[in-house]
């Protein structure tokens, strides 16, 4: 029944794109000549461009069929290597599951589009023969828009994928900024160069030789100017600010992957060095699809944000919540109960070292940290490196609140006293935090890394992450969302370390 019924569409939709342009509204009968189901799979189109047919599936607003006159905002979902177009909506990434839980929570009714891609990285074939992201562009958008009630313009048209169906994501937008005004990669699946050029031979010839050119090759012979001109970390440069700041970007990606966080972070890097404005995002999580159905909590509102003409996000996943009840001592530290209760020795001493920072904000830091957690050996000591430095709050507070384990917590400029000083602690927290000159990581101890996307100090973050991460040095990283209100955005902050606190 489903496919009698998409043979009516598919016949309505050539009418309509022989008497339309591909981004005209079809004219609306009184009712549409069939009712649809919310979700179909398995439905197809003829590609001229690719000479063969093109299967998709599609997820309809629930009020699809009772407001017939009503258009909606579309977003194309692109899969990953190896997946087709059932896998958003399959056993473990459920999609449809996850934008009707969003949808009852609010997010407003939108179009979703799976197509398949099969394992072309979503790009035209460098030698021509089977360009996939043309026929996207130039067949499947307006087919789309013919045959189902679209609001057919740029500004209510989105892209995102995860992994393979990342790259697509961003590099469609990037070569068609005319059709997409907004991209949402989920760990997008590309590499640095460095990367590419030590991909073992297999994997380079199968996975990116075929497509950008290059089979057989190794080493800088494999950066061809084909794999250059799709290649983010190439093409988001100063020069091409004007050519790709009219989308929208919004990148993710988890502090578990094995390679992609490197590129990743880079990108984000190299569009914060070029003033690229785009949204970024680092979480706990690997290349899956739990990392991302998360992240689809905030894209999906994003896009839905955007295409209502709102100019800024300040969406927050992880709201401060800063208990009345903390007790200090009169020289401004806290002792939890289970640290009381052991006499006041043992467990964990946190320094949290800052400067030039209102000490009202750390005591409302010190709060949040404690909560729930009474029954815990810790106590919280308030370092001012304007009054000391950190060598000396510890020798000032070690014969008072003996410790088994000492970690530092260093805010702002005090990260990079924490990390010439770290010697003293088995592990580094830095929140937002700024680390100059040289500096190392040691297997003896844990870091934390937190920032945002739009603070001061990404290009610590970046260099922190890299090495844990070359050294195999145990690490956190999250890269959140930046709140206009500072005091906000600093116990955010603490709100996201403290799921780590005393677990290292």
């Amino acid at each position: 029944m489903i496919m009698n019924k998409h043979i009516i569409l598919f016949i309505s939709a050539l009418l309509a794109l022989s008497s339309c342009g591909c981004t005209k509204h079809r004219p609306l009968p009184p009712v549409d000549p069939v009712e649809l189901p919310r979700y179909s799979t398995g439905l197809t189109f003829t590609s001229k461009e690719l000479n063969t047919m093109v299967t998709y599936d599609i997820l309809l607003p629930r009020d699809y069929n009772q407001n017939t006159t009503k258009r909606y905002p579309v977003v194309y979902c692109l899969h990953g290597y190896g997946d087709d177009n059932t896998s958003w909506n399959g056993t473990y990434m459920k999609g449809e599951a996850k934008i009707t839980s969003l949808e009852d929570e609010g997010l407003e009714p939108m179009i979703y589009v799976f197509p398949n891609g099969w394992k072309t990285y979503w790009c035209d074939r460098y030698d021509g023969t089977f360009p996939y992201m043309k026929m996207l562009a130039t067949e499947m958008v307006p087919y789309i828009d013919a045959t189902y009630r679209t609001i057919a313009d740029r500004n209510h048209r989105a892209l995102t994928g995860y992994s393979m169906g990342g790259f697509g994501a961003m590099v469609t937008a990037m070569k068609y900024p005319d059709l997409f005004s907004m991209s949402a990669p989920l760990s997008m699946s590309f590499r640095t160069d460095e990367q590419y050029m030590t991909e073992s031979q297999s994997g380079w010839d199968n996975q990116w030789g075929k497509v950008f050119g290059g089979v057989g090759m190794s080493g800088e012979a494999r950066l061809t100017d084909y794999y250059k001109a799709h290649c983010p970390l190439h093409q988001f440069t100063a020069e091409n600010k004007s050519k790709y700041s009219s989308v929208h970007w919004f990148l993710t990606c988890g502090d578990d992957e094995q390679q992609l966080l490197f590129a990743n972070d880079d990108l984000h890097a190299l569009m914060r060095e070029n003033g690229y404005a785009h949204e970024y995002r680092v979480g706990n999580g690997g290349h899956s699809t739990s990392y991302w159905r998360a992240a689809l909590e905030e894209i999906l509102p994003w896009f839905s944000a955007l295409m209502a003409g709102e100019t800024s996000w300040q969406k927050n996943l992880m709201e401060p919540n800063v208990p009345a009840e903390c007790s200090f001592t009169s020289e401004g530290v806290h002792l939890s109960k289970g640290y009381i209760d052991a006499g006041n020795k043992g467990g964990t001493a946190l320094y949290i070292a800052y400067e030039g920072m209102d000490a009202g904000w750390i005591r409302d830091a010190m709060a949040i940290i404690q909560r729930g957690m009474p029954s815990k050996k810790f106590v919280l000591l308030p370092c001012d490196l304007a009054v000391r430095n950190l060598s000396e709050w510890v020798s000032y507070y070690k014969d008072i609140y003996p410790a088994d384990r000492y970690q530092v917590l260093a805010v702002g400029k005090a990260g990079t006293e924490a990390m010439k000083k770290q010697s003293l602690f088995s592990a580094v927290y830095l929140e937002s935090a700024e680390a100059l000159g040289e500096f190392s990581v040691s297997t003896d101890r844990s870091y934390y890394i937190g920032a945002t996307d739009d603070g001061p100090y990404f290009e610590t973050a970046n260099a922190l992450y890299k090495a844990c991460k070359r050294g195999g040095v145990p690490f956190e990283y999250r890269c959140r969302n930046k709140m206009d209100d500072a005091r906000t955005d600093f116990l955010t902050g603490i709100e996201y370390i403290k799921s780590i606190l005393f677990n290292f």
